[in-house]
């Protein structure tokens, strides 16, 4: 006897293939469970309804069911598109895009973490209203603190005042000021990490 196992929560879509005739599967990150690969039957087709929720960058509320062998994603809410919303900032869009590329690089697996899912909400939703000039940073910030919620930068002294989820002018000034130092603890996380 299967039982099925039903979650609602929410999400941001990090990535997005193609399986199957007309079917998406998508990575989801999400506060309840971590990242997910889910499938979503038809979503490919013009007539779904989920189509337009599973697109990359996307952030709403899913609806997701445990089969078998798969999740599967059965209905969204609540969506927005942070690469639609930086429609005409082309370095906000790559700095999304990045972002999410560094949770598909970095992040394996089931499993809740509420600090990293707010450093990548919060970062995305942040995004069109942080001028271009503190873009750099708020990048800088997010890869951090993603890092340091994989346990891959040391929580001391140095780093501490960069960690707490903020992307507040000030947090933003601080940091770009501290550019130098903040890509030199992240090439060293990612060296520590072996991917």
């Amino acid at each position: 006897m299967s039982v099925n196992r039903e979650c609602t929560t929410r999400g941001i879509v990090v990535g997005r293939f193609a399986a199957g005739e007309g079917s998406v599967r998508v990575l989801l990150y999400s506060d309840a469970l971590g990242l997910v690969s889910a499938l979503a039957k038809s979503a490919r087709e013009e007539r779904s309804k989920l189509r337009p929720y599973l697109q990359v960058g996307t952030f709403g509320t899913f609806t997701l069911v445990k089969g078998k062998d798969v999740w599967r994603v059965t209905g969204a809410t609540a969506a927005h598109n942070v690469h639609f919303a930086l429609t005409g900032r082309t370095d906000a869009q790559e700095t999304g895009a990045r972002v999410l590329g560094t949770v598909r690089q970095f992040v394996r697996g089931e499993g809740s973490d509420p600090y990293l899912f707010s450093a990548l909400s919060q970062c995305l939703s942040s995004l069109p209203a942080i001028p271009d000039t503190h873009i750099p940073a708020a990048e800088c910030l997010a890869v951090l603190r993603m890092l340091a919620a994989l346990g891959y930068v040391p929580q001391n002294r140095d780093t501490e005042e960069f960690l707490p989820v903020a992307y507040d002018a000030r947090t933003l000034a601080r940091a770009q000021r501290a550019r130098a130092f903040l890509v030199r603890m992240i090439n060293e996380a990612i060296a520590v990490s072996g991917l």
